[in-house]
Formats: C-alpha cells, structure tokens, sequence
C-alpha cells in the first residue's frame, strides 16, 4: 500500500509542478527535460510530497506502509541515478 502510495504522490507532485510552471503540457515538458537531462530533478522535486506521508504512517503506526513507502523512494533513488549517468 505504502509503495502504491509513494508512485501517486511523486506523479501527482510531477504533474503540479509541471502544470504550475511549464507552458508545455506534461509530457512535452517531460520529453524537454529528459532531453536536457533534468527530468531527475523534477522526480527528486515530486517526490516530495512523500515526506509528510511517511511521518503521517510513522505516527499512525503503520510500519508496513511506511516501508512500502520508503522502498519506493529507494526505487526513485535508482532511476534518478541512472537518469544522471546517461
């Protein structure tokens, strides 16, 4: 549950910083980065929106979404390295 959660966040976090300061629609503005090598950062800047959910499920006492969540940004951490080495 907690990695399904992290993958909707992070792509809801994309979409809004995309929407709220690109002229391009989203996958456009996805093609652009990916080209200039910068999609990595608006992945790290999506991903924000993870943070206060991982405390939220800490405080809740909910360990295995927390888990799933973390895993994920283990997942994300990957891809982003993988996106600056190419």
């Amino acid at each position: 549950m907690g990695f399904a959660m992290g993958m909707v966040l992070t792509l809801l976090g994309m979409s809004i910083f995309t929407i709220l300061f690109s002229d391009q629609t989203i996958w456009g503005s996805l093609q652009i980065l990916y080209i200039e090598k910068k999609l990595g950062s608006l992945i790290s800047l999506g991903a924000l929106l993870n943070l206060p959910m991982f405390f939220v499920f800490i405080k809740q006492l909910r360990y295995h979404r927390a888990f799933g969540l973390l895993s994920f940004l283990l997942l994300l951490v990957l891809i982003i390295a993988s996106l600056k080495m190419n």
